[in-house]
């Protein structure tokens, strides 16, 4: 089935606009790449079985803190999980 051109006339406007906001502001690209390391962490990890919650999932990798109660296994996929982020975004 062909898809036509039309089809892509919401996503050229919002390619636009987001466009129009380059280059991004140092502080903004901080936020988005902290977000995604949290967030990227947490369903990569869950999607494995890691049973810490998004929330528990932020703790570990930003203030370095081991959650009562969960597998140690799973504080280290997370950490090792944002290392590797850390990496691959830098």
């Amino acid at each position: 089935m062909a898809v036509k051109k039309s089809e892509f006339k919401d996503c050229d406007i919002y390619a636009a606009r987001i466009a129009a906001l380059r280059p991004f502001p140092k502080e903004t690209l901080k936020s988005l790449r902290d977000y995604y390391r949290v967030g990227l962490t947490y369903t990569s990890n869950a999607l494995e079985g890691n049973s810490l919650t998004e929330s528990e999932t932020k703790v570990v990798i930003e203030d370095g803190l081991a959650i009562g109660g969960k597998p140690l296994k799973d504080v280290y996929e997370a950490t090792g999980h944002a290392k590797a982020y850390d990496f691959l975004s830098h």
